[in-house]
């Protein structure tokens, strides 16, 4: 893992993540050294935990900020936005583990092969007479070879292109990519991804290395780059060192890059990307073979590619017309706005605490964001009324778990959200609904959410209840370990509550409106308002 700087007076810095102990700030003693006058001397400070990786700011003036919410400690995933002072970075994951060092003066000795160097090949095999009895024996064996070759070629092609065309997110999609490459081309030592972002120049999104090749920057030939994108051909380059055009040239000394291949990834008639790889060790170990086919791969990963950025797409495209819909819940009762927003956010951060995958954390917030959209089902006069619910009303609001159930079933890329919206009302021991499932029966997520749901309601205003401190609604939830909510959830909550209570402030406890609520005054009316919602 790594920081990005992409905002501030280190914009474009790197900083690996390794050490133990990762400590931020202005003063020279800093690991991360940010010449940010907003900045405290000693910031804050990343400790690994065997995988983890866990951010503590140290009581600094100006505070953390972690995808915009104010922070003292927060576990980190990649993706995640670090802002302090006037300085943003980005956490990476595992992809771009290695500088980028672009070299424009490269004389390498480069050849152009068409793309579809691998069907005129496939061409040429096909119209080429057999062996005849006179022919030289070297020749047929050369001939047999190649055969062989090419057909080990196509057995490649179709066995990644069922490979990476059932994967749908991009990142998955560039680890399926890179691994292959690494596992057709023994010689390749490095995998480098770029794409072109909103018509921008190239930019590598992905690298990666063989795990016997020592860590260096990833070398990149802006000439060879340019050029296969340019003129859309595949690019085979190899050592100029001994070459005496290039004799007495530092440049080439300086790239210390024996043998590069470059292929660009292009659909539909549009260059996407490029996929570069090299060997710094061996000239010459590529030859047109390879080059023709690096290109067929890469022809195939684009079309993946592709379509993968437009799944993506269409999931955010839902995904936001469905919080718009949870905005529309959330504003027929000012009480619960913000609701779903801060559910998730203790959801995620019980998920973190947990110990699960970063996939599942965002399950998780995924799941929190959406766990409420069934109420869009729910009468207005219900779901303000300030007076005791009647039963029918009563079990309309508990109905609201169903409706959402129903409302986002037909969306495939969110049927891992179903059991979570329609079991987040289940308590441990079994009382809860709407299928009275009990402990480990209840799904875990679901169970994360219960809890995250009850401690947000506990904490806001109400009709029906003041908000409770964090304390006190920590010391309830406790209380209830084994009944209504799971021992091990509430334990990371508590821990995930305490070490953020500063920062976990609340900006729309209260209703717009100014208009006084009363609480009903009858106990059990605060009990059966409390359990509908």
């Amino acid at each position: 893992m790594k920081l990005v700087c992409f905002e501030g007076q280190e914009k474009d810095m790197t900083w690996e993540l390794g050490n133990t102990r990762t400590v931020i700030g202005r003063d020279s003693i800093c690991d991360v050294i940010l010449n940010d006058p907003k900045l405290s001397r000693i910031h804050a400070e990343i400790v690994k935990e065997g995988n983890t990786f866990i951010y503590y700011d140290k009581e600094s003036m100006n505070g953390s900020f972690i995808n915009n919410d104010r922070v003292t400690r927060q576990i980190l995933i990649p993706g995640d936005i670090i802002k302090i002072g006037d300085t943003s970075m980005r956490v990476t994951g595992e992809g771009l583990t290695t500088n980028i060092n672009w070299q424009k003066s490269d004389p390498m000795i480069t050849t152009k092969i068409p793309l579809d160097q691998l069907t005129s090949q496939i061409e040429a095999a096909v119209a080429s007479p057999g062996a005849v009895a006179e022919e030289r024996p070297d020749l047929v064996a050369k001939r047999h070879a190649q055969t062989a070759k090419l057909i080990k070629n196509l057995e490649t092609i179709y066995e990644v292109g069922n490979a990476i065309n059932s994967i749908q997110t991009v990142d998955e999609l560039f680890d399926q990519i890179g691994g292959t490459l690494l596992d057709v081309f023994k010689d390749v030592q490095r995998v480098c991804i770029l794409l072109r972002e909103n018509k921008k120049k190239f930019e590598p999104k992905y690298i990666k290395t063989r795990s016997d090749v020592p860590p260096q920057p990833f070398q990149l030939s802006s000439t060879i780059v340019n050029k296969s994108v340019k003129e859309e051909v595949c690019i085979l380059a190899n050592d100029a060192a001994k070459d005496e055009r290039f004799a007495g040239s530092e440049s080439v000394l300086t790239m210390n890059v024996r043998s590069v291949m470059c292929a660009p990834l292009v659909n539909k008639g549009t260059v996407l990307g490029l996929i570069y790889v090299d060997n710094r060790e061996k000239p010459n170990c590529f030859d047109d073979n390879d080059v023709a086919l690096l290109s067929a791969l890469a022809n195939q990963s684009a079309v993946a590619i592709e379509n993968s950025k437009l799944y993506e797409d269409i999931q955010k495209s839902y995904h936001d017309a469905i919080l718009a819909l949870m905005n529309t819940v959330e504003a027929k009762d000012p009480y619960t706005r913000g609701h779903s927003q801060r559910t998730a956010r203790y959801a995620f951060g019980i998920a973190q605490e947990m110990g699960l995958s970063e996939e599942e954390c965002k399950k998780v917030k995924t799941g929190a964001e959406l766990h409420d959209i069934g109420k869009i089902g729910v009468k207005d006069l219900i779901i303000g009324k300030d007076s005791p619910l009647s039963t029918m009303e009563f079990h309309s609001i508990q109905a609201h778990v169903l409706t959402g159930e129903k409302i986002l079933g037909p969306i495939e890329y969110l049927s891992f959200a179903l059991p979570i919206i329609r079991h987040h009302h289940e308590k441990y021991d079994g009382t809860g609904y709407p299928d009275g499932l009990k402990g480990e029966k209840i799904p875990l997520a679901a169970r994360i959410i219960g809890a995250a749901d009850a401690f947000d309601a506990m904490t806001t205003q109400r009709p029906y209840n003041k908000p409770l401190p964090f304390k006190k609604a920590l010391e309830k939830c406790k209380e209830l370990k084994g009944k209504q909510f799971d021992t091990k959830v509430i334990d990371a909550l508590d821990l995930f509550v305490t070490q953020n209570i500063k920062n976990l402030t609340k900006t729309d406890e209260l209703p717009d409106k100014p208009t006084k609520v009363e609480t009903p005054k009858k106990e059990v009316s605060k009990t059966v308002k409390k359990k509908a919602k």
